[in-house]
């Protein structure tokens, strides 16, 4: 990768990280609010979700471009969000195809619920926090 690469690999990379920081910020703070269907962030939360799965998406499609790129504590760092953030791929991916796999046409169907951890399930059509 030439140095101009590079740069504009880093610029894209930081774009979408910073999406994801300040959206999931916001997000997050809201989550655990009592369900109201008044309330804007409840009518907005599936599209502001798959906003923040996308951003996380590219932020992983950009770290894989960069990741042997750049020096040993960054490449460390890269390769911990990476392997970090695989659910989040495939999770996007289910969502953006959510009508295929409501006719049980997706690809991964063996793979509909996704975990990070033990409180948390996620499918292509929602995410649940124990």
């Amino acid at each position: 990768m030439d140095a101009e690469n590079k740069e504009t690999t880093i610029f894209f990379l930081e774009s979408w990280l910073n999406e994801v920081i300040n959206n999931s910020q916001v997000f997050l703070q809201n989550i655990n609010e009592p369900i109201s269907f008044e309330d804007n962030f409840h009518k907005r939360r599936m599209f502001d979700e798959h906003y923040i799965l996308t951003a996380t998406v590219m932020s992983v499609r950009f770290s894989k471009q960069l990741v042997n790129h750049v020096s040993k504590n960054i490449k460390h760092s890269l390769s911990s969000f990476i392997e970090n953030t695989k659910d989040a791929v495939d999770v996007r991916d289910m969502r953006e195809h959510s009508d295929e796999y409501f006719l049980e046409k997706g690809r991964k169907q063996g793979g509909f619920f996704k975990g990070s951890c033990e409180d948390i399930q996620c499918d292509m059509s929602s995410s649940v926090q124990n």
